[in-house]
C-alpha cells in the first residue's frame, strides 16, 4: 500500500519532464511563428487574436493584440469569442449523443422531435439535416436575417424559416445551412426534453472540461469576453451590436481556444461519442447520385496533405474562427479573432507547418495544362487515398480485381488524357472511388509516410522495381515513369524553405519576394502553386483599402502563374475595384476559359460580389455582377444579387428590372418573386 504514492511520484515527475521537453521542443519554432502572427497582424489591421494547439497532452494557447481597443486591453490565452459555425460540430455531438443512448433515430423525419415545423413536398430526416442535404435554405434575406437585435426563443428561431421552401430534394444536393442546424437544436430539446443550452452544458461542455463555454448573450456577464471589430472604409470599427440566439445550435455560443482544444481531445480521446459514432461523423456525406459531399455530420471532412483530418470555420459579426483536427495524430490547432474581416485560418495553416514541418495542402503548378491536370490527379490520389490508409490504417479493399481495376482508370487518363472529368470522377462512390482505392493500396505498400503526391508515387515505383510480386497491373508505364521522374526532380527544387516561408504583405517584402518566385520557378515544369495564398493575401490587403500592395500581389500572382484561374481572377477583382473594366473582362474571360467551373464561375463571382458589397463596396459589387451577367447570361442569381444591390442603392428601377430578367431565366426564383412583389405591389 505504501509504495503507491512511491511510484505516482515518479509518473508525476516523468509526465511533468515529458512536458517540458515538449515545450523546448517547440520554443524556437513557435518564437518565429510569433514574430510573423505580429507583423501579419499589424499589416492586416488585425485587432486580436487568439491561436494554439494540442500535441497528445501538451497544450500551447498565446493572445496577441487586443481583446479590447478602446481600453488597450489584451488579448488572453482565455480571451472569450463568438464561435460562429465552429458551433455545428458540438451541436453534431450532441444529436449523435442521443443517437447512442436511443432518443434520435439518425432516419427518422424531423418531425418526430419537432412537431411544430412543416411538413415539405419531400420528408427530411436527422441525417439529412447533420450533413446539410435536407434542402433547408441558408439565409434568404441577411440583410434582415444577420441583423436581429432581439433575443429569440427556438420556437421563434424556427419560425424564421419554417415555411421557406426547399432549396432541392433532400439527399441530391449539398446546400449548406445555418437554418438546418437550429432545426437540429430544436431535434435535441425535443428528444432530450432539455434546452439546447441546458443539454449541451451537461453533456458535451462539461464532459469535455470546457468550462469557459457558454451560449452567448449579451446581457449576461461572460468573463474575458472580447469586443468585435470590422473594416468600413479601411478603418477599423466597433462591429454591429446584435443577439445572436438566433442562431443558437448553429452559430450561437461562445469559447476560448483552450476550451476548444479540450473539445477535439474529448473527441480524439472518445469521451464524447464511441468510435463507431465518431466514424460516421468524420465520413463525407454521399448524395443519392454518389457524389461525396466532403462533409460528414457536423465536419468538413476533405483530409489534408494526406492526413484524417476534420476541420470547420465560423464567422459572424464580431468574429471569425478555425478549428483542425487531426486524431490519428493526436493533434488540433485553433484559432479566433475578433476581426470580421480576419483570416484566423491564414495563422492556423502557419501553426500547422511551424509544428509539424509539414506543408498544409500542397498544390501543383504547370504552364502545361496536361501537366497541371495529371499533377491534380496524382495530388488526389495522394490525399483521398493516404488520409483513408491514416484512418483505417488498412486499404480501401484488398480484392485485386478492385484494385486492378483502379489502376486501369488511372492508365486512361494517361493514355487518353481525358483528365479534367475523369479526375473529378476518380474519387467519388459512383465510379467505385478508383482514386481512394489506389491510393490506400500505394500508402499501405510503401514504409514511410509521403509527403505529397509525387513523393508517393515515386515511392511507390521504387517499391515495384524492388519487389517482383506486385502485380504487372499495378505497375505504370516506364514513360510515365520518366516523366514523373522529371516532375519530382522540377517540384524537389522548387519547393523549398525560402518559398514556402514568404510572407508578402510587407511593402519592401513584396518586390524581392516577386524577385524570388520568378527566379525560382524560371525554367521549371511543376513547381509550388502558392496563388490560393495570395489571393487571400490580396483579399487582405484591399479589405484594409491597402489596394497599391493589394494590386502589387495580384500582379506578382498572375506573371507567376498565367494559366491559374484562381490568379486571373483575383487579378480581375481588383481591376473592377480599380475601375479598369476592360482589363477585369479580359481576365475573368480567360480564367472560365480555363476551368468553367472556378474562381471565375458564376457562383464564385457572385460570392465575390457580395464579399465586396459587406466591404461598402457596393457599386464594385454591381460592376463584377454586371460583367458575370455578360459572361453567363442564363444565370438567374447574378441577376438577383444584382436586384438587391441595385435596391441597396435606391435605384428602384433597376432593381426591379434585374429581378424580372431573374424570374424570366427561372421562374420559381423565391426572392425574386417575393422583392418583386414588395416592389410592385403584384
Amino acid at each position: 500500500m505504501k509504495k503507491r504514492p512511491f511510484i505516482s511520484i515518479y509518473l508525476l515527475i516523468f509526465v511533468v519532464a515529458g512536458y517540458v521537453q515538449a515545450g523546448e521542443e517547440y520554443a524556437a519554432k513557435l518564437k518565429k511563428f510569433e514574430d510573423y502572427v505580429t507583423r501579419q497582424m499589424k499589416e492586416s489591421q488585425t485587432p486580436g487574436l487568439a491561436i494554439g494547439f494540442m500535441k497528445d497532452d501538451y497544450v500551447w494557447v498565446k493572445g496577441f493584440g487586443y481583446a479590447d481597443l478602446e481600453n488597450q486591453l489584451p488579448t488572453r490565452e482565455n480571451s472569450s469569442y463568438r464561435l460562429g459555425s465552429v458551433t455545428k460540430p458540438m451541436t453534431a455531438t450532441a444529436v449523435l449523443q442521443l443517437v447512442e443512448s436511443g432518443k434520435i433515430n439518425l432516419d427518422a423525419e424531423v418531425q418526430t422531435y419537432v412537431s411544430y415545423f412543416p411538413k415539405k413536398p419531400w420528408p427530411i430526416t436527422v441525417r439529412e439535416l447533420l450533413g446539410h442535404l435536407g434542402g433547408i435554405s441558408h439565409y434568404k434575406n441577411y440583410d434582415l436575417e444577420g441583423h436581429i437585435k432581439e433575443h429569440k426563443t427556438t420556437r421563434e428561431a424556427i419560425a424564421i424559416f419554417e415555411n421557406f421552401d426547399l432549396v432541392a430534394q433532400p439527399g441530391t444536393k449539398f446546400s449548406y445551412s445555418s437554418y438546418g442546424y437550429n432545426l437540429l437544436g430544436a431535434v435535441i430539446e425535443g428528444a432530450s426534453g432539455e434546452s439546447y443550452g441546458q443539454y449541451m452544458q451537461d453533456h458535451i461542455w462539461n464532459q469535455a472540461g470546457m468550462n469557459d463555454t457558454h451560449m452567448d448573450d449579451p446581457s449576461q456577464i461572460i468573463a474575458n469576453r472580447v469586443r468585435g471589430y470590422r473594416l468600413v472604409d479601411g478603418k477599423v470599427k466597433n462591429s454591429e451590436a446584435i443577439d445572436i440566439s438566433s442562431r443558437f445550435a448553429a452559430g450561437g455560443t461562445r469559447s476560448t481556444i483552450p476550451d476548444l482544444l479540450k473539445f477535439a481531445k474529448a473527441l480524439i480521446d472518445g469521451k464524447l461519442l464511441s468510435p463507431a459514432s465518431f466514424d460516421s461523423m468524420s465520413t463525407s456525406m454521399v448524395t443519392k447520385d454518389g457524389r461525396l459531399t466532403d462533409y460528414g455530420m457536423g465536419w468538413d471532412t476533405e483530409g489534408i496533405n494526406g492526413h484524417f483530418e476534420i476541420s470547420h470555420s465560423g464567422g459572424q459579426q464580431e468574429t471569425r474562427t478555425i478549428l483542425y483536427i487531426f486524431p490519428t495524430m493526436h493533434f488540433a490547432v485553433a484559432a479566433a479573432t475578433n476581426y470580421e474581416d480576419g483570416t484566423p485560418n491564414l495563422f492556423a495553416r502557419r501553426l500547422y507547418e511551424t509544428i509539424t514541418g509539414e506543408t498544409f495542402r500542397p498544390e501543383f503548378y504547370s504552364n502545361q495544362q496536361t501537366a497541371k491536370l495529371m499533377n491534380q490527379a496524382i495530388q488526389s490520389i495522394f490525399n483521398d487515398g493516404a488520409s483513408y490508409f491514416d484512418k483505417y490504417r488498412k486499404a480501401f479493399t484488398t480484392n485485386e480485381r478492385e484494385n486492378a481495376e483502379a489502376f486501369a482508370y488511372f492508365q486512361k487518363i494517361i493514355a487518353t488524357k481525358e483528365t479534367a472529368k475523369q479526375i473529378e470522377n476518380g474519387r467519388h462512390p459512383n465510379t467505385g472511388q478508383p482514386f481512394v482505392k489506389m491510393g490506400s493500396y500505394m500508402t499501405s505498400r510503401v514504409e514511410n509516410k509521403s509527403a505529397d503526391g509525387l513523393d508517393l508515387f515515386n515511392d511507390y515505383i521504387a517499391l515495384y522495381h524492388r519487389d517482383s510480386k506486385i502485380p504487372k497491373q499495378y505497375r505504370f508505364s516506364s514513360s510515365f515513369e520518366k516523366q514523373l521522374q522529371q516532375w519530382k526532380s522540377s517540384w524537389d527544387k522548387t519547393n523549398i524553405a525560402e518559398i514556402r516561408d514568404l510572407n508578402l504583405t510587407p511593402q519592401p517584402e513584396i518586390e524581392a519576394a516577386g524577385v524570388l518566385l520568378k527566379r525560382t520557378f524560371a525554367g521549371a515544369s511543376v513547381y509550388p502553386d502558392l496563388s490560393q495564398s495570395l489571393s487571400e493575401e490580396v483579399r487582405q490587403l484591399s479589405a484594409a483599402g491597402q489596394m497599391d500592395k493589394a494590386a502589387k500581389v495580384a500582379e506578382y500572382s498572375v506573371d507567376v502563374y498565367p494559366e491559374s484561374d484562381r490568379a486571373q481572377t483575383t487579378l480581375a477583382v481588383i481591376r473592377v475595384m480599380q475601375a479598369n473594366e476592360s482589363d477585369a473582362i479580359t481576365r475573368l474571360k480567360k480564367a472560365s476559359a480555363l476551368n468553367p467551373d472556378g474562381s471565375a464561375s458564376a457562383e464564385n463571382l457572385n460570392s465575390i460580389a457580395y464579399e465586396l458589397n459587406e466591404m461598402n463596396r457596393t457599386k464594385e459589387a454591381l460592376n463584377l455582377l454586371r460583367i458575370a451577367e455578360n459572361l453567363y447570361p442564363k444565370s438567374a442569381s447574378l441577376y438577383d444579387s444584382a436586384g438587391e444591390l441595385y435596391l441597396k442603392l435606391e435605384q428602384k428601377d433597376k432593381a426591379i428590372e434585374s429581378f424580372k430578367k431573374a424570374l424570366e431565366l427561372d421562374p420559381n426564383l423565391e426572392n425574386s418573386k417575393k422583392m418583386l412583389e414588395k416592389l410592385t405591389g403584384q
